[in-house]
């Protein structure tokens, strides 16, 4: 039970990440909000570290965790890139999907299949992720009868990557995550600046905003906040899953933080007073079926 609250945490963490990210991007560059929100939980992360005289020593448990830093900022930049290319409303719950179902088929390889009722809680779980993530509009249309096989791929290989990632963390054993989330933070920034430094299509909206010193400026002082909420939210989250996934199954805990998409769903509708679309009351009441079948 442990890891399944541990694995609501991660998911709850996540959405909350998500919806405030969403916020602040509509003010910000999506890239620099991440930048400044990674970094200033990575700053956090050493200060806390200094302060309890934490000795970083070398471990398997680093490595995998700069390993999936470093994946994650890839599958991030995938999925930018999708954003940029339109045709979300396929994309999105096709990534979301493909994000929970890889660590799944991983953990049922390495650990069997769990019992019948926890993987019906499963299927209610990945179909209310698919209706969460799908957004049916008029603007869309075309660009969804447009779609061809080879256009699928992409979101599904981003979705592999970040489960990829998921699996990595999976390997981190010591219940003491505050190194290793370190050490992920910091793989993470390096791979994205190093994404900046030498993908044009990486540098331009922040090279754009670079020549605005005052634009800049206001962005890292007036957004300082919210960035610091974000990225300490995510960072908790993150440690969350590897917790959880030290007290139980990664076939279930992958599942469950994949239902991030409900919180910030249900975060738009409370306090952007967004109105909840047919699907998405649907998939609420998927998820809540799930919640309850994988506890029990």
């Amino acid at each position: 039970m442990t890891g399944i609250l541990l694995g609501l945490l991660t998911a709850m963490g996540w959405g909350l990440g998500d919806f405030f990210g969403g916020v602040a991007s509509r003010r910000w560059p999506s890239l620099l909000v991440i930048l400044g929100s990674k970094g200033i939980a990575t700053l956090a992360l050493l200060v806390v570290l200094i302060l309890r005289n934490t000795s970083l020593q070398l471990s398997t448990d680093l490595a995998w965790a700069m390993l999936a830093g470093s994946i994650d900022s890839l599958a991030l930049l995938g999925f930018y890139q999708l954003l940029s290319r339109g045709n979300m409303s396929i994309s999105a719950p096709l990534t979301a999907l493909t994000v929970a179902v890889v660590p799944m088929l991983f953990g049922i390889f390495t650990t069997g299949l769990p019992t019948a009722i926890k993987i019906i809680g499963i299927a209610f779980a990945l179909v209310a992720i698919l209706l969460f993530g799908y957004t049916p509009g008029d603007r869309d249309a075309p660009a969804r009868r447009n779609i061809k096989f080879p256009m699928l791929i992409q979101p599904i290989w981003v979705g592999v990557i970040f489960g990829t990632a998921l699996i990595c963390l999976d390997q981190v054993e010591n219940p003491d995550v505050l190194a290793p989330l370190l050490f992920l933070r910091i793989a993470a920034l390096s791979t994205l600046l190093l994404a900046l430094f030498t993908r044009p299509n990486v540098q331009r909206p922040v090279l754009a905003i670079w020549n605005q010193k005052g634009a800049l400026r206001e962005t890292f002082t007036a957004g300082a906040k919210i960035m610091a909420f974000i990225g300490l939210v995510d960072i908790s989250a993150t440690g969350a899953f590897i917790l959880a996934t030290q007290w139980g199954s990664l076939t279930i805990i992958a599942v469950l933080g994949s239902l991030y998409p409900a919180v910030t769903v249900m975060l738009a509708h409370f306090i952007d007073h967004e109105r909840l679309q047919r699907q998405q009351l649907l998939g609420l009441g998927f998820c809540l079926t799930a919640i309850a079948l994988i506890s029990v």
